[in-house]
């Protein structure tokens, strides 16, 4: 499989406007398999280094507070960034298409043949679910029920669906596809085996993919639509509860070969990636697993504090610290406050520079600096996920599930999946994690599960369990405000000049240009938007999509 993917081809990244040049050639001719088809679609999924430099280094990690620079931030820190929002084109010119092409390759066979590709219909179903959703995230409107159909005879000028119609299509297409999943083949069915990036054709694992899937995309209804979240938590938990992810092998994620991420911009060095003072304060006072596993230590070792006070940089009374984890603030007016100075102004000796804060472990990100041989791991659904989504339903007495339970579950399971990725990577310092490592962090007295403020401890969780997935990190803090500066772990809010500037809560949504051959169902999509109070203007990124309503 990594070999596969360290051949896998590098693609452009296309941009929204685009994406009609797929969609409307009539005249390309399918002649290849379904399943090289599933492989490539899958690979031109995550094979982006424009996403992941602009949109997750630059853009959604910065405002999520998982990254900050080495000098902290500057007052246009939550700005809309250009080359963003990649994932759109990515949806509609080199993946969702693709996955569309399964399907309709699978229609054309013949009679006795198609029945055998069913459940393979099915998953390239589940997984354009998974992507229109997350492009939907920050877009709002897209094309979907007409998309990629005119070749196939359909229109060359698809509608909009609104979010609100794309959230019941995507309820009831994973609903169903399980449901298919589970039912007994009428004919022996043809597997994706190793095609299939994921799971190697494994059915089991794509019905607790779909059903986890089901729970995820509901919860982004907490706020506009709570009595249709319940509606669905008790479905699934009433009828489907088994078919959830149950333990971290069930994770939905795409291991790659260090050749598949390069450095360039996958480098998220080269981005100037450092830990938050409140996320590391939080992790390093209780003594938190993942600490060496999310940071690095700062450079002040025994021996270039000996030559900071031997050079005379630092007084000679000074008393070496032997905490070597440090975040940098957030705040944009942070560095005005003399008594922050010391993290934002290096000490400088003859070997160079001594930072006193963290960067993040690099190798998490990108295996191949520094001459790495380890893989990475794309992250897309996780068993700590579901967990700890499931102790939320419970604390907010959605269910009757017990939130201690499933809180404890989900630090476990995390810790665990976030191990697995730091050894794969080959963090150059990595260590097995201790025999009592997990036990002693959840005795901690912040971390012990307390039914009065049970919420916040479950929310900071989720924030930290989503370090390698900025969007659903992001999710988190547009649902529900939390982590923030009044919480254990401190989410500073960005200051400037003493004023609170708040967060982009989607992509900049363009207006079409004259002549565009979709110009009128673009302006009716934005036009429905903005019939929600809280849409803002479309080139405004702090306004919102229908599911984040204030």
């Amino acid at each position: 499989m990594s070999a596969f993917l360290s051949f896998a081809l590098l693609i452009s990244s296309c941009s929204k406007e685009k994406f009609a040049e797929y969609n409307t050639n009539p005249d390309a001719v399918i002649t290849i398999a379904p399943e090289p088809l599933f492989t490539k679609a899958v690979t031109n999924w995550h094979d982006d280094s424009f996403e992941a430099f602009y949109e997750n280094y630059r853009g959604v990690s910065r405002w999520t507070r998982q990254m900050v620079s080495l000098t902290g931030n500057t007052s246009t820190i939550t700005d809309g960034i250009g080359n963003i929002n990649q994932r759109y084109g990515r949806f509609y010119n080199s993946s969702g298409d693709l996955l569309v092409d399964v399907q309709k390759t699978i229609d054309k066979l013949t009679d006795d043949q198609k029945p055998r590709y069913a459940q393979m219909k099915t998953i390239a179903e589940i997984m354009r679910v998974y992507e229109a959703w997350f492009v939907t995230d920050g877009n709002g409107s897209i094309p979907y029920t007409e998309a990629f159909q005119a070749r196939y005879n359909g229109t060359f000028t698809p509608v909009y669906d609104s979010q609100q119609n794309l959230y019941n299509i995507f309820e009831q297409t994973l609903k169903n596809a399980v449901i298919a999943l589970k039912a007994q083949p009428a004919v022996p069915q043809v597997s994706l085996g190793n095609n299939d990036l994921y799971f190697q054709g494994a059915i089991p694992k794509w019905i607790k993919a779909a059903t986890s899937l089901r729970l995820l995309i509901a919860m982004r209804l907490s706020k506009k639509d709570p009595a249709k979240l319940k509606a669905i938590v008790t479905d699934i938990l009433t009828n489907n509860a088994a078919d959830l992810m149950s333990s971290p092998d069930d994770d939905w994620s795409l291991k790659a070969g260090s050749n598949f991420i390069g450095t360039g911009n996958w480098d998220v060095s080269a981005s100037g990636a450092y830990g938050a003072n409140g996320t590391v304060d939080f992790m390093w006072r209780n003594e938190d697993p993942r600490l060496p596993l999310f940071y690095q230590k700062n450079s002040w070792t025994q021996e270039n504090f000996d030559a900071a006070k031997s050079e005379g940089k630092i007084p000679a009374s000074s008393v070496y610290d032997t905490r070597r984890y440090y975040g940098q603030f957030t705040s944009p007016d942070a560095n005005t406050i003399p008594a922050k100075q010391k993290f934002f102004s290096p000490v400088v000796i003859k070997s160079g520079n001594l930072d006193t804060i963290s960067a993040i472990q690099y190798r998490m990100f990108t295996p191949a600096l520094s001459s790495g041989t380890g893989s990475a791991t794309f992250l897309i659904l996780t068993y700590a996920d579901i967990c700890l989504l499931r102790a939320e339903l419970a604390a907010r007495n959605i269910t009757t599930e017990s939130a201690s339970d499933w809180y404890n579950k989900g630090i476990d399971a995390s810790i665990i999946t976030y191990d697995r990725i730091a050894k794969a990577a080959g963090l150059a310092d990595y260590a097995a994690l201790g025999t009592n490592a997990v036990a002693n962090y959840k005795a901690k007295p912040e971390i012990v599960y307390n039914p009065a403020k049970g919420l916040e401890q479950i929310l900071i969780q989720q924030y930290l369990n989503f370090y390698k997935n900025y969007n659903e990190c992001w999710a988190l803090l547009k649902r529900t405000g939390m982590p923030n500066a009044q919480t254990a772990l401190v989410l500073e809010d960005f200051t400037f000049s003493g004023q609170v500037q708040a967060i982009p809560r989607r992509f900049v949504i363009n207006f079409p240009i004259a002549g565009d051959a979709n110009f009128t169902n673009k302006q009716n999509a934005i036009a429905d938007m903005a019939k929600e109070s809280y849409f803002g203007q479309p080139t405004d990124v702090k306004g919102r999509v229908w599911w984040d309503m204030p």
